[in-house]
C-alpha cells in the first residue's frame, strides 16, 4: 500500500491525528506526480517540502489542524509571514506552494475544498511603480489568451511571445531574428539586439514552439538580414518579416483580451516580467543579468528587492509555462 493510500485512510478515520511527517510524505508523492508534469527535480521537491514543513511548524505552534483549516487561518498565516519581515515575493511564493499543497489534497479527495484558494499575496506597490510588469496571475491570464489562437498565426504568436515572456527578449531582437540564427542541435540562438550580438540558450519548450511554427509555415523567402524567423500572415505583408509595430499589435491585442492591459504594460513589460520571475526564483541579481543579458549588473539590481535571497531556490531559467 502506498503512503498516499495509507494517509488517506488515516484522514478518513477521525480518531487518528496525522503527524507533520505524514503530511510531508503525502505532499512528496503529490509533487512527484504534479510538478513539472511528473518530472520535477529533486531539489525542487525538497524546496517545496521545506516550505510546507515551516507551514506545519506554524500550524502546530498555533493549534491548527491542516485538514480542517479555513480561509481565515490561511490569512492569519499570511499575516504571520509579513510580520516576520519576509519580502513580498517570498510571501507570494510560500502562499503559492501552500495553495498547491491543499489543492493536491482536494484533487485526491482528502479535503473538501482548498482553504488557500483566493488568498492573495500582498502587493508590492514599490515594485509595481518602478518596473512595469505582469503579476504571476496576470501572466497566467495572458498566456491562456495567447493559447486560444489557432492556425499558423497562433503557432507564431505563441512562439514569439514566449521569446519575450520566457526568454526575456527585447522587441528589436525578435524583429531581427532569422532562422539561420538558430542551432537546434546545440539548443542555442544568436541574438542581434542592442550593442552586440550574443548567444542565448532557451528552454527546450521554447525551441519546440519555434520548430512547430517553422514546420507549419513552410519555406519563406529571405530578406537582407536572412530568413525571417517571424513573418506576417494573411495580409498584404504576408511572408515578410514582422515589424516592431506588428509585434506590438499582437501583444496588445492579447493583453486587452486577457483584461490585463494598462498604461506601461506592452511588449517590454514581458521582458520585465521575465526578469521579475527569475528574481523571485533565484534571489540572484547575477541570474537576472545572465538571462536578460544586461551589460551592467546594476541594471539587473533593480529587481533585487522582490525576493528573500537567503531562501530562494537557485535556477537560471524562468518557470513560466505555456
Amino acid at each position: 500500500m502506498s503512503t498516499a493510500v495509507a494517509v488517506k485512510q488515516d484522514i478518513l478515520n477521525s480518531d487518528i491525528v496525522l503527524s507533520d511527517n505524514d503530511y510531508l510524505q503525502l505532499f512528496g508523492e503529490i509533487l512527484n506526480l504534479d510538478v513539472a508534469n511528473g518530472d520535477a527535480r529533486a531539489d525542487t521537491i525538497q524546496s517545496y517540502k521545506s516550505h510546507v514543513g515551516r507551514f506545519m511548524d506554524w500550524c502546530r505552534n498555533y493549534g491548527h489542524d491542516p485538514s480542517s483549516m479555513g480561509k481565515q487561518q490561511v490569512k492569519r498565516y499570511r499575516k504571520y509571514l509579513l510580520n516576520e519581515g519576509l519580502a513580498y515575493g517570498t510571501v507570494a511564493l510560500k502562499l503559492t506552494i501552500i495553495r498547491r499543497f491543499f489543492q493536491g489534497l482536494v484533487d485526491r479527495g482528502y479535503m473538501d475544498k482548498n482553504p488557500a484558494k483566493g488568498v492573495k499575496p500582498p502587493r508590492d506597490r514599490e515594485a509595481d511603480d518602478s518596473i512595469k510588469h505582469l503579476t504571476p496571475g496576470e501572466a497566467e491570464l495572458f498566456i491562456n489568451e495567447v493559447k486560444k489562437a489557432e492556425g499558423i498565426k497562433g503557432l507564431r504568436d505563441r512562439a514569439m511571445i514566449a521569446m519575450m515572456l520566457v526568454e526575456g527578449w527585447r522587441v528589436v531582437e525578435v524583429v531581427r531574428a532569422s532562422v539561420e540564427d538558430i542551432n537546434f542541435n546545440e539548443m542555442e540562438i544568436l541574438t542581434k539586439g542592442k550593442g552586440k550580438d550574443a548567444y542565448i540558450y532557451p528552454r527546450e519548450d521554447t525551441l519546440n514552439m519555434i520548430q512547430d511554427y517553422l514546420d507549419a509555415r513552410g519555406d519563406i523567402l529571405p530578406d537582407e538580414q536572412g530568413t525571417p524567423l517571424f513573418v506576417s500572415h494573411g495580409n498584404y505583408m504576408s511572408g515578410q518579416r514582422m515589424s516592431r509595430n506588428g509585434i506590438r499589435k499582437v501583444v496588445n491585442k492579447n493583453l486587452k483580451a486577457a483584461g490585463v492591459k494598462r498604461p506601461g504594460i506592452s511588449c517590454h513589460a514581458l521582458r520585465h516580467t521575465c526578469g521579475m520571475e527569475i528574481m523571485r526564483q533565484t534571489g540572484s541579481v547575477k541570474a537576472v543579468q545572465v538571462v536578460l543579458r544586461h551589460s551592467n549588473i546594476s541594471t539587473s539590481g533593480k529587481y533585487a528587492h522582490l525576493v528573500n535571497k537567503k531562501t530562494a531556490r537557485i535556477t537560471e531559467k524562468s518557470q513560466i509555462t505555456f
